[in-house]
């Protein structure tokens, strides 16, 4: 079993903008924190775990992706910043959609099949980094003029728009728009370690759907994986938070 160690200079501080929760009402962040992963050994468990649940989306009762209330939550929400679903769909959208096709489960890595097999299973969005390459800490908040992001597979960064909600680590964008596509960097990738683990719960989810995400987390990391982690249900009343 593989445990926490305190260092002192961790990247160990979340934090979220308060515009976030006045712009997503209700919404829940189920986090896990962990390091000591070994993302090179296949898992035969996570594999079996994700090509069932990517297999069980038919007994969701619905055939579009964006009918499903949580899905619908989120479309809602966008629109009313004034995001296009259609250009910008959320990861689960985008996800559902392609389970509701049919067809077998892509596979990228332990720890990602992981989290998507998670994400899947709630119909909650669900992602992570590799706090091992961040030079600051995590904040969640609103896009300035400042900042760049830095696409997948690609080695050039671009500027991006002011006002778009995204994770962040100084001026560098890990993910656009919230939750539509992830950048370059901090990208979970077989080498990771050290891994911060979040999934986005609607408020029309509620605390129950958040809290049995959390604890699928801790049990997926400690079953799956031999892990010991730090687990937390961040709200809008718990701006940030703080692991050892």
């Amino acid at each position: 079993m593989m445990h926490l160690n305190e260092t002192p200079n961790q990247m160990n501080h979340f934090q979220v903008d308060p515009k976030v929760y006045h712009s997503f009402p209700g919404m829940r962040l189920a986090i896990a924190v962990t390091e000591g992963l070994d993302n090179r050994t296949a898992q035969v468990p996570v594999s079996e775990l994700w090509q069932q649940t990517w297999q069980n989306v038919t007994q969701l009762g619905v055939d579009d992706a964006r009918v499903h209330p949580y899905v619908k939550a989120w479309r809602e929400n966008f629109a009313a910043l004034g995001v296009s679903m259609k250009r910008f769909p959320t990861s689960i959208e985008a996800m559902l959609r392609r389970a509701l096709k049919g067809g077998e489960a892509f596979s990228i890595n332990p720890l990602v099949d992981f989290y998507n097999a998670l994400s899947l299973q709630y119909v909650c969005p669900a992602g992570a980094f590799d706090l091992g390459v961040l030079e600051k800490p995590l904040v969640l908040r609103l896009t300035t003029g400042e900042d760049r992001f830095t696409a997948l597979n690609s080695s050039e960064s671009i500027a991006v728009p002011e006002g778009e909600i995204a994770y962040t680590s100084g001026t560098d964008i890990l993910t656009r728009h919230f939750m539509w596509r992830q950048s370059q960097l901090a990208l979970v990738t077989p080498d990771s370690t050290r891994i911060f683990m979040v999934s986005e719960i609607p408020g029309l989810a509620g605390e129950p759907v958040a809290e049995a995400m959390r604890e699928s987390m801790v049990v997926g990391l400690r079953d799956l994986f031999g892990l010991e982690c730090q687990s937390f249900l961040m709200t809008n009343d718990q701006p940030s938070i703080r692991w050892n």
